[in-house]
């Protein structure tokens, strides 16, 4: 892979020269490179990569390439001890192929009917190589708690030693960015109260999201989990208590609440409703769960580069663009292929993160510094993005941050979904910088998937640091290309460059953020939560006086 990786680079750096755009002078940003972005994009989407899984050597190769890239533009390294890495080390668990079992039985200890891959599954774990868990099984609604609401859907219930079941997904009729939270912190919830495992079962919303048939065949169960490493060795986790968990489709259900205080058509029902208020019970049947894992510790890096701010106060407030480096490997083959390639996914936000920051290296002073971070395991869990903000590798405050995912660049875009924007004072620089390049800003499109708690930006947001997640919208086209990718090739093989990516668009996403950053950093006073927002409550974040 070394003599591979030797091999590539200069050519990268060749195609690159001869597309480089003639020098501009500083008084302005220079304008965007789509030539560039397309090399950048069909090196880290090559089948070379093998899918940037995080802890892979095709990982690596993709680090060094945006290491060499930074240095080439001229930032500054700013990782670990002044490289241009935080190496992050890891707990890797991989599924056995053996060595699990999912038993359920009734009050009256008949066994109920569930067959591992046909209608339940059943994940690995990081909490050992082989763990068992057994008890009785609680139903818990939605597994939310949400005080703002008056909602506790663990009232009254024991959940110490026991099973958890809880409906996947969120509950519909609550604001989707404070919906998407709440249910974020769903395992953590259930941990907290002494449960010690968890069967999520599919709902008819869920099902259209990310059905259990995905789940199945695209390797989540197949694909490594990682945890990174505390000072101390041991892994970090939200949910240390939950020692095996599975999976149930909406079909499979019904027997778990035979004889239940709700059957699961009610259930169903009343999930579906606006406001999901389930509230839990106890469940007549026991469930026992099972499995084994292949367990070691892997290394996987950040990349980090920055420009120095010029205001020697100003500079030490800093602005963190991030986009995720990896994707999700080799996974069951689909046809022929079974390389994720992941060229939108997020190649393209690593390539527009690159473009951005040549620009705004070779255009006007910045007062505050601005980071560039190219984020490792975004698809295990935004662990990479967890990691920096809560060990950050720049001195100075984390004041903001702006996250490149998946811009879906197969359409010339005319608006942009700017997730979290109106909840701080980044939304006035993203409205500006719109306004300036013709493009107008339009509002979540899909609520019900939760997408503000679904990518990097979010752990940025646990940290206090106002965030915003930016995507091309859905006018112009935009709709239509959402949904075929989504559909067609989210991860899977197909996200590769022989689709019809707009390069030019590349350019304008580019070119958008850069004029972000560039506000942000040279605004008068740095970004802070709107006064008494819900990410300020929640998180204990800075607010507006």
């Amino acid at each position: 892979m070394r003599d591979l990786r030797l091999a590539l680079l200069p050519l990268a750096a060749a195609l690159l020269a001869a597309c480089a755009p003639e020098a501009q002078a500083p008084a302005e940003l220079p304008p965007p490179d789509a030539a560039a972005i397309e090399v950048h994009m069909a090196y880290l989407a090559s089948d070379d990569l093998e899918g940037r899984e995080a802890g892979t050597p095709g990982f690596d190769l993709a680090a060094e390439y945006v290491a060499a890239e930074f240095e080439k533009i001229g930032l500054k390294p700013a990782g670990t001890d002044a490289t241009w890495y935080q190496p992050i080390e890891f707990l890797r668990s991989v599924r056995a192929e053996t060595g699990h079992s999912f038993e359920a039985r009734d009050a009256s200890g008949t066994l109920l009917p569930f067959t591992e891959n046909l209608n339940v599954a059943i994940t690995g774990s990081l909490q050992g190589a082989e763990t068992a868990v057994q008890g009785q099984a609680v139903f818990v609604g939605f597994g939310i708690v949400a005080p703002d609401l008056g909602r506790d859907d663990f009232a009254g219930l024991d959940l110490n030693g026991k099973i958890a079941v809880v409906l996947a997904g969120t509950p519909k009729g609550i604001q989707s960015e404070e919906r998407a939270t709440y249910g974020s912190r769903k395992m953590r919830n259930i941990s907290e109260r002494g449960a010690i495992g968890v069967v999520q079962l599919e709902t008819p919303t869920s099902k259209t999201v990310y059905p259990f048939q995905r789940i199945l065949s695209s390797g989540v169960l197949t694909s490594a989990s990682l945890a990174w490493l505390k000072a101390d060795g041991t892994p970090y986790s939200a949910a240390p208590n939950i020692r095996a968990f599975a999976y149930v489709p909406v079909e499979a259900a019904a027997p778990l609440f035979a004889g239940a205080p709700m059957d699961w058509d009610a259930v169903q029902a009343a999930a579906e409703a606006d406001g999901g208020a389930v509230q839990g019970f106890d469940l007549p049947a026991s469930i026992s769960i099972s499995q084994r894992s292949n367990l070691d510790s892997v290394f996987s890096s950040n990349v980090v580069g920055m420009i120095e701010g010029t205001d020697p106060v100003l500079k030490n407030e800093v602005i963190v663009i991030t986009a995720h480096l990896d994707h999700i490997g080799i996974t069951p083959t689909v046809g022929e292929d079974s390389i994720n390639n992941g060229a939108l996914d997020n190649a393209a936000g690593i390539a527009t993160m690159l473009d951005a920051a040549r620009m705004l290296k070779n255009g006007p002073p910045m007062k505050r510094s601005v980071v560039f971070l190219a984020l490792t395991a975004e698809e295990k869990g935004l662990l990479g993005a967890q990691y920096f903000a809560m060990n950050p590798s720049v001195s100075g405050t984390l004041v903001a941050n702006v996250n490149l995912d998946m811009p879906i660049l197969t359409h010339e875009f005319t608006d942009i979904i700017v997730y979290g924007a109106p909840r701080s004072t980044i939304a006035p620089h993203v409205e500006s910088a719109a306004a300036e390049m013709g493009v107008t800003l339009s509002p979540d499109p899909k609520p019900d998937q939760g997408y503000f708690t679904r990518s990097d930006h979010f752990r940025f947001v646990e940290a206090s640091i106002p965030s915003v997640y930016l995507e091309p919208g859905f006018a112009n086209g935009g709709e239509a290309a959402h949904a075929e990718h989504l559909a067609n090739n989210y991860h899977r093989p197909s996200d590769d460059m022989t689709k019809p990516i707009n390069f030019e668009s590349g350019a304008r996403f580019a070119e958008l953020n850069a004029r972000i950053a560039l506000a942000l950093a040279n605004a008068d006073t740095r970004p802070l939560w709107k006064k008494d927002d819900f990410f300020a409550r929640m998180f204990n974040g800075p607010q507006e006086p």
